[in-house]
C-alpha cells in the first residue's frame, strides 16, 4: 500500500527550487541555445535539421506573453524542474515509498548537477525530463492498476517526448525488452495499440518535416558522429554521469540500479530493467551523458526505498545519512547553477588550474601579481562560459557596422560562423542596429537560404576560408572576451566584398551540421 503524498515535502522542494532561481538571477547571461531556441522561434516550422519542434514552440509562446528577458526564461525552467521533482518524489510514492524514500529521491534530484544545471536554463532537456518522469509515473499506474487512460495518456506524452528530443526511442526499445521479459500482458491490451497510435499521431509534424526536407536529421547524426561536440560533454559518458549526478549520491542510485534488476515487486522490476537497458544503449551509443539524466529518477528511487527499508531500525543513522545527503547536494549547487558571481566563479576556476600545475611541479602566478593569467572558464566550467561574452561580441560588431559609412550599410550584411554567435547577434540587438544575421551552422543553412552574401561582416570564420570566397577581406577586430568559450575569445570580425563564387556556393561552403 502507498503512503498519503507527503504535503510538506511538496512545499520544500518548491521553496528549494524558487530560492536556487532567485540566487541565480540572471547574472552570467544567455546559453548559445537559448539564443538559437529565441532565434528558432522567429522561424516555426514542425522540424529543424538538429532538434524536434517543441522547444520553438514553447519559445514561441513564452516570449509572445511574457517577453524574452533571460528571467523569464530561467523562471519557466525552474518550473519545469519543480514539476520534475515532484513527479519523482511521487514515482517514489507509487513504488511503496514512505517519507525516508520519498525526501532522498527528492534530495537527489533537487541537487544532482544532471538535473539541476539542465533545470536552470530553458533548453529542450529541462522538457525532456519531464516527458520522461511524467511518462514514468504514468507507467507505474499502468502497471499496478491497469487503467486504459493511463495508458493512452502515456501514448501522448511518448508523442510529446518525441517532439521534444529524439532520444525516447532509445527507451522505447529497452521498455519493449523489459515487458517481453516481465509484463508480456501487455502485448495483447488495445490500450497499449492506442496509445501507440496517439504517440504517432502526435509525433507526426516532425516525421512530415523531416520526409519533406530528406531527413536531414539523419545528415546532422553523421556529422555529430564524425565532430565531438565540446561544450558541456566529458569524454567518457560514464564518468559524466557519475561526477555529474554528484558522487555521493552514488549510494543512493546505484543499489537502486542493481534492486531495479532482482526486486521481488514486478513493476519495479520491469521499470529497473528498463532502465538499466535504456542506460546500456545510451553508454553504447557514446551519447552525451546527460541524455541518460531522467533515468536517474528510476535507480535513485529504487536506492532510496532500500535505504529506508535497512535504515528503519536505526532512526537516528537515517536521520543523519539524510542529512550528509542534503548538504552533498547542496555544496554541489554552485557548480550546477549559476549562482556564483562571475568574480568568484573565475576564482575557483583559477584554484582548480593552480591545483594541476602543482600536482604537475608548474609554477603558479595569484590574481593581482604579475605573470597572472586567468584559468580558461570553458575548460572547467563550460556551460557557464557559454552564459559569457555575448553582450561584449553584439557590442563589437554593432561599432565595426556603424563605422561603415552609411549610404553603404543597407547593402551589408552579417555573417556568422555558429549558431551561438548568430543567435546573440539576433536576439541581443536590443536597438534593431544590425541586420538579420545569418549563418551555415545548424539550422541557420536552411534560413540562409536565397540570402546574397555580397558584402558581409563575417563573424568568427576561419581567414582562409573567407579569402577563398571572397576577392577582398579586412580584418576589422579580433575579439576578446572575459571567461567566455575559447573558441569565442580571439575570434576574427572581417568585411568581404567582391564574391569569387556564388551565394549558394558561399552557404554551401559554410555548411556545419557539427557543434563546434
Amino acid at each position: 500500500m502507498t503512503s498519503r503524498p507527503d504535503y510538506p515535502l511538496w512545499a520544500t522542494c518548491i521553496l528549494v527550487k524558487l530560492a536556487i532561481l532567485a540566487a541565480a538571477g540572471t547574472q552570467y547571461g544567455y546559453l548559445s541555445d537559448e539564443l538559437y531556441f529565441l532565434d528558432a522561434a522567429r522561424h516555426l516550422d514542425l522540424g529543424y535539421v538538429d532538434f524536434p519542434p517543441a522547444i520553438a514552440w514553447v519559445m514561441a509562446g513564452l516570449t509572445g506573453v511574457f517577453g524574452s528577458d533571460l528571467l523569464v526564461l530561467r523562471a519557466f525552467a525552474c518550473g519545469v524542474g519543480i514539476g520534475v521533482t515532484l513527479l519523482a518524489v511521487e514515482l517514489a510514492r507509487l513504488l511503496g515509498g514512505g517519507r525516508p524514500a520519498q525526501w532522498l529521491t527528492a534530495i537527489v534530484v533537487l541537487f544532482a548537477p544532471a538535473f539541476l544545471s539542465i533545470q536552470s536554463i530553458l533548453t529542450m532537456n529541462v522538457l525532456d525530463q519531464l516527458w520522461w518522469v511524467l511518462g514514468f509515473v504514468l507507467l507505474i499506474r499502468y502497471l499496478q492498476q491497469r487503467r486504459p487512460r493511463d495508458m493512452l495518456m502515456l501514448g501522448a506524452v511518448f508523442g510529446l517526448s518525441i517532439l521534444t528530443k529524439l532520444a525516447a526511442p532509445a527507451w522505447f526499445v529497452a521498455l519493449a525488452l523489459s515487458v517481453l521479459l516481465y509484463a508480456r500482458w501487455i502485448l495483447v491490451r488495445p490500450e497499449v495499440w492506442g496509445a501507440i497510435a496517439i504517440l504517432l499521431v502526435v509525433a507526426s509534424p516532425l516525421l512530415y518535416w523531416q520526409v519533406t526536407h530528406d531527413w536531414l536529421f539523419f545528415d546532422f547524426i553523421g556529422a555529430y558522429n564524425e565532430e565531438a561536440a565540446e561544450a558541456m560533454v566529458i569524454d567518457q559518458p560514464l564518468f559524466g554521469l557519475i561526477t555529474t549526478m554528484n558522487p555521493p549520491f552514488l549510494l543512493i542510485w546505484l543499489p537502486g540500479l542493481v534492486y531495479g534488476l532482482v526486486a521481488a515487486d514486478r513493476t519495479l522490476r520491469v521499470m529497473g530493467t528498463a532502465a538499466t537497458l535504456c542506460l546500456g544503449i545510451f553508454l553504447s551509443a557514446g551519447v552525451k551523458f546527460y541524455f541518460a539524466t531522467p533515468l536517474f529518477v528510476i535507480f535513485a528511487a529504487a536506492g532510496a526505498l532500500l535505504w529506508e527499508r535497512w535504515l528503519t531500525p536505526h532512526r537516528r543513522m537515517r536521520t543523519v545519512f539524510l542529512i550528509s545527503m542534503g548538504i552533498s547536494g547542496v555544496c554541489s549547487i554552485p557548480i550546477a547553477a549559476p549562482v556564483l558571481p562571475s568574480a568568484v566563479l573565475q576564482q575557483a576556476a583559477d584554484f582548480i588550474r593552480d591545483g594541476e600545475a602543482n600536482a604537475r611541479g608548474e609554477p603558479t602566478a595569484s590574481a593581482g601579481t604579475p605573470g597572472y593569467v586567468p584559468a580558461p572558464m570553458g575548460r572547467y566550467f563550460p556551460h557557464f562560459a557559454e552564459m559569457h561574452g555575448w553582450p561584449e561580441l553584439v557590442a563589437a560588431v554593432t561599432a565595426q557596422y556603424e563605422a561603415i559609412p552609411a549610404a553603404e550599410r543597407p547593402g551589408v550584411g552579417i555573417l556568422a560562423a555558429y549558431f551561438g554567435q548568430a543567435g546573440a547577434l539576433n536576439e541581443l540587438d536590443r536597438g534593431n542596429r544590425l541586420p538579420t544575421a545569418y549563418s551555415g551552422h545548424m539550422n541557420y543553412y536552411l534560413w540562409a537560404e536565397g540570402q546574397s552574401f555580397d558584402d558581409v561582416i563575417a563573424v568568427g570564420f576561419d581567414l582562409d576560408l573567407l579569402k577563398r570566397l571572397y576577392r577582398h577581406v579586412t580584418v576589422l577586430q579580433t575579439f576578446h572576451c572575459d571567461r567566455c568559450m575559447a573558441r569565442e575569445n580571439g575570434l576574427i570580425i572581417a568585411r568581404c566584398r567582391d564574391r569569387a563564387v556564388d551565394s549558394e556556393e558561399i552557404r554551401s561552403q559554410i555548411k556545419r551540421f557539427y557543434f563546434f
